[in-house]
């Protein structure tokens, strides 16, 4: 089962956007369009990042463009996951944010068919 979650990215020219990430390499097609990259939330300027807050993620790329997945894009992500074997579990998500478990930017989980 994989946690599909949203994540404050700048790119390289200084903008902003929220990527979709994963917490691990998957099984299955959507392997082939999952990276680890480096991300900094916080960007002091366009030259200078904090260090201690970068960190590695799975990010899940667009199967079109090649490009980050975006929050925007999400009913193209569940589409790719409904015609590529991968089931969305509406009931695990559900059940944790009724539970009202720290579900930090968890958007869903999915799993392999």
């Amino acid at each position: 089962m994989y946690s599909i979650t949203s994540q404050a990215y700048t790119d390289p020219y200084f903008n902003y956007k929220n990527i979709l990430t994963i917490n691990k390499i998957p099984t299955g097609t959507l392997a082939n369009y999952t990276k680890k990259i480096n991300i900094s939330p916080q960007r002091i300027s366009a030259f200078r990042t904090r260090a201690e807050e970068i960190t590695c993620v799975y990010a899940i790329y667009n199967t079109t463009t090649n490009e980050l997945l975006t929050i925007d894009e999400l009913p193209e992500f569940f589409s790719f996951c409904k015609i590529n074997g991968y089931k969305i579990e509406t009931e695990i998500t559900q059940m944790l944010s009724n539970n009202q478990l720290q579900m930090k930017n968890i958007i869903c989980y999915i799993s392999n068919v």
